[in-house]
């Protein structure tokens, strides 16, 4: 089971790039900052942002790239 903080993200990316996608970044950008999505802390939000925005940049422009990271870099003030 994803943590909450992991299930957060995916929904934000879902709106993005949808549910079977979402879930995959978020794994996949978890192994790269060195967690799983069970283990995602607040702490890792700032650095799996960054690598979300490249890959939502990628699959769905640089706009939508940008405004879900910033979503990810405020679920924690």
């Amino acid at each position: 089971m994803d943590s909450p903080l992991a299930q957060q993200v995916e929904k934000i990316l879902a709106s993005a790039v949808g549910g079977f996608i979402a879930k995959a970044t978020v794994k996949k950008n978890c192994e790269i900052i060195g967690c799983t999505p069970d283990s995602l802390s607040a702490g890792q939000l700032q650095e799996l942002a960054a690598y979300v925005e490249k890959s939502v940049s990628f699959f769905s422009g640089k706009e939508a790239g940008t405004e879900v990271a910033d979503k990810i870099r405020n679920l924690v003030g």
